[in-house]
């Protein structure tokens, strides 16, 4: 079988790494027209922030369980953890943000 995915050891280099970061943005428009765009940056490179999000799943997961949902089955983490998961990520760099737009 044919290797698709990327040898280990092949990717980026610890100064690459270092200097990552990312912003993802949405936008939307309510019924009554309100556009709003929502925010979601960590200044981390995608590896680091990947074990940042899961470690602070994990804590949401063991330590705030009276704030969870009680929904069950296969969840989203927003469905599965909400407000326990966003309280817990500006501690570890997250920064989050809704704005207006008309």
């Amino acid at each position: 079988m044919e290797r698709v995915t990327p040898k280990p050891g092949t990717g980026p280099s610890r100064k690459t790494q270092e200097r990552g970061h990312y912003t993802f943005e949405t936008y939307t428009t309510t019924t009554t027209g309100a556009r709003y765009r929502a925010t979601f940056a960590h200044n981390v490179d995608a590896y680091k922030s990947t074990a940042v999000l899961l470690a602070q799943s994990g804590l949401a997961l063991a330590l705030d369980r009276d704030r969870l949902a009680e929904l069950r089955g296969v969840l989203t983490p927003a469905a599965a953890m909400g407000d326990a998961l966003l309280a817990r990520l500006p501690g570890a760099g997250v920064v989050m943000g809704t704005t207006r737009l008309s």
